[in-house]
């Protein structure tokens, strides 16, 4: 027996810190954990170092001011505001010259009504806890059903958190309804920060993904600096004050991130050298699972931290609060993290040093509430997944390499994706499929996977009931992906993108400079239009795609849209995959297989050998999740299985039609991920 797999995978080694982060090593690369203050000549960095004592005074009735000697931060009181941040000759980082420019928010709306921003308002200041060493305090709220107050319906107690010698500022919000409240809907929650606006120029997301940003002057299509775009967050920098931005295009969504990735990002003032970062150390509070995509930094200079919204998913997703479910959730901490140093490559590398840090001390020991258990109060489970193909030629079950495993909330397999309300862990299985999800909260849980490499999802038999100190083993799991046949042919990779696919060159007028040479080849699909690249590639004919002939790398579009038909308007496009067959069984059913990667609002048609025909297949209207005009490779995960009579297949040439049957705009159509046919089952 080989021996690491006789002494157990590291995977299977739970020690105090787990790191959940699965792009480790990706941050990291040329970064040490240890890298020492002096040779990154880094002032003030995030470890603690002797330092004053933290300090609180109350200025006024309105003001509450924390200092540790390394930041100052502003607090509007009761309402809990930030509303400056004093650091390293910054008399405040953030704008004031507007009101609100350090805040949380809630978009909510009744059922049948307008959606609402609410700013999460407190109503009473509270010290939580108050020594040299740290500081906790309290903004809250309390909603009173009698008085129908106007506010979203929830009980709010935001927190922030200072500790000596730390250049930061730890914040986390309890977020509560009782049952008989009214039913609402909640699509998005999230911490926001408005940056000095002439002072922060350049933004931070990844290794590759860092620029010299245009300003919010810079996006203005009233003065002429900027022309409008299919939608209003994409501009075309016309006349930027920084003239090497002329001719780019700016959309905030080009800067989207998936929960896994989004661990630190921010801005950067060039001529301070001064970084400010959120810095996300877990992702349990976050929604929808560890591939969610969502917004990291943009114009403005803006910095956001968010826990819930419906971008990349659309209303499939769970947001709707009913009058009797009681619901309560704490989201964060999150850290915003000040530095200084002597380049920006040195304030990235600390920033990314910082979050390691982050990283390895969760769940910290020092936060004050009763909705955060520590360490000894969350649980441990650990097993092996393993893949077991039918059709595998070895005839053994296959390690589930490198699967996704996590807990949930109790549902059906794949609810993950959706599910919004409760806390997520998420870990990925070695190369033998050996896992651990360390750091559970205490509650009941339904264990999820999925293998890339395979289509569907995993769920476990039973249900998971964390109690404080569990560690529990579930052993040998087996995922049988769904299959009835031998694979007669298959078009692309099931790995739930469709970044395999052919994405195109952009229009050379609508370029971002930033993804034309960088190092990852599927970040391509962040460019802006490329959706109206297939109307150039295919005036007039549609795609054509020839199994054992075509390369679905050079010849299958990444995304199956409507082509341009003049005057604004748009026609249904109809796909065709050509396929020889030596034999059929016409008494016998074939299965076609169709997993998709994205889709928003489309009606996928199939048809087999008559396009004209009555349609085999039908989705109904499908998709919200608007990934095509967002840059998102991918949005919900949906898979098909259409059943195909062998007496509409023929010996010879067979030709599969797929209509995107809605022809409303650009963006419209889906994402495939994989699609596969299949022989009949026993052949």
């Amino acid at each position: 027996m080989d021996k690491e797999l006789e002494n157990g995978s590291p995977g299977m080694k739970v020690g105090r810190v787990m790191t959940q982060v699965f792009v480790l090593i990706s941050l990291l690369q040329g970064v040490r954990s240890t890298t020492s203050r002096n040779n990154l000549n880094v002032t003030n960095p995030g470890q603690k170092h002797p330092s004053p004592p933290v300090t609180l005074r109350k200025v006024g009735h309105n003001q509450v001011v924390v200092d540790n000697g390394i930041i100052q931060v502003s607090f509007s009181s009761p309402a809990g505001l930030i509303t400056g941040i004093k650091y390293n000759g910054f008399n405040n980082v953030l704008n004031d010259k507007i009101e609100n420019r350090g805040y949380w928010d809630v978009v909510w709306y009744k059922p049948g009504q307008k959606s609402l921003t609410d700013f999460l308002v407190g109503e009473k200041f509270n010290i939580v806890n108050q020594t040299s060493e740290h500081v906790e305090i309290s903004f809250s709220r309390t909603w009173n059903i009698s008085q129908h107050s106007s506010g979203a319906p929830l009980n709010v107690d935001k927190r922030y958190i200072i500790r000596s010698g730390v250049s930061g500022v730890y914040m986390y919000a309890v977020l509560e309804r009782l049952k008989g409240w009214p039913d609402v809907n909640m699509d998005q929650t999230r911490i926001v920060f408005k940056l000095n606006t002439t002072k922060f120029d350049f933004m931070a997301i990844s290794d590759g993904r860092q620029k010299i940003m245009p300003s919010a002057t810079d996006r203005d299509i009233k003065t002429g600096r900027a022309s409008p775009l299919a939608y209003k967050e994409a501009v075309h920098l016309i006349n930027p004050q920084n003239h090497i931005l002329k001719g780019q295009v700016d959309d905030k969504y080009m800067y989207s991130m998936e929960n896994k990735d989004n661990k630190v990002h921010g801005w950067i003032s060039s001529d301070q050298r001064v970084g400010f970062w959120m810095i996300t150390p877990s992702d349990e509070f976050r929604s929808c699972g560890p591939i969610k995509q969502d917004l990291t930094s943009h114009v403005g200079p803006t910095i956001l931290s968010m826990f819930t919204s419906v971008h990349y998913a659309g209303v499939d997703i769970n947001t709707i609060y009913k009058s009797k479910e009681p619901w309560r959730k704490m989201f964060g901490p999150v850290f915003v993290y000040l530095n200084s140093a002597s380049s920006r490559n040195l304030l990235w590398t600390d920033a990314k040093r910082q979050m390691v840090s982050e990283v390895q001390s969760w769940p910290y020991d020092f936060v004050k509430s009763v909705d955060y258990p520590l360490h000894h109060q969350r649980g441990i489970v650990k097993g092996r997944i393993f893949v077991m193909e039918r059709y595998n030629k070895s005839e053994t079950n296959l390690f589930g390499k490198f699967a996704f495993v996590g807990l949930a909330l109790p549902g059906e397999a794949g609810s993950w994706q959706t599910e919004n309300k409760g806390y997520q862990f998420w870990t990925r299985a070695d190369k033998v499929g050996m896992f651990t999800i360390a750091n559970v909260r205490p509650g009941k849980y339904s264990l999820y996977a999925w293998v890339s490499g395979f289509i569907g999802d995993y769920k476990y038999e039973r249900d998971i009931t964390i109690t404080p100190g569990t560690v529990i083993d579930v052993g040998r799991i087996v995922y049988e992906p769904p299959r009835n046949g031998p694979t007669l042919w298959e078009i692309g990779e099931p790995d739930r993108t469709a970044a395999e696919f052919y994405i195109p060159d952009p229009d050379p007028t609508l370029l971002t400079k930033l993804y034309l040479n960088y190092s990852n080849p599927k970040d391509r699909f962040r460019q802006y239009g490329l959706w109206d690249r297939y109307s150039v590639l295919y005036p007039r004919n549609d795609l054509i795609f020839t199994t054992g002939v075509s390369d679905f790398k050079k010849d299958w579009f990444y995304a199956h849209v409507n082509r341009k038909a003049g005057n604004g308007t748009y026609k249904a496009t109809t796909w065709q995959i050509k396929f020889n067959l030596k034999a059929v069984i016409q008494t016998r059913i074939y299965t076609l297989r169709i997993a998709l990667a994205a889709a928003t609002t489309t009606d996928l048609v199939v048809w087999v050998n008559q396009a004209n025909s009555k349609p085999l297949f039908i989705t109904g209207l499908i998709g919200r999740d608007n990934a095509i005009a967002r840059h998102g490779i991918h949005g919900l995960y949906k898979s098909y299985k259409i059943d195909v009579h062998g007496k509409l297949l023929r010996v010879g040439n067979n030709t599969i039609f797929l209509t995107h049957g809605r022809n409303s705009d650009s963006f419209s159509g889906v994402m495939y991920d994989y699609l596969r046919l299949e022989g009949p089952s026993g052949v």
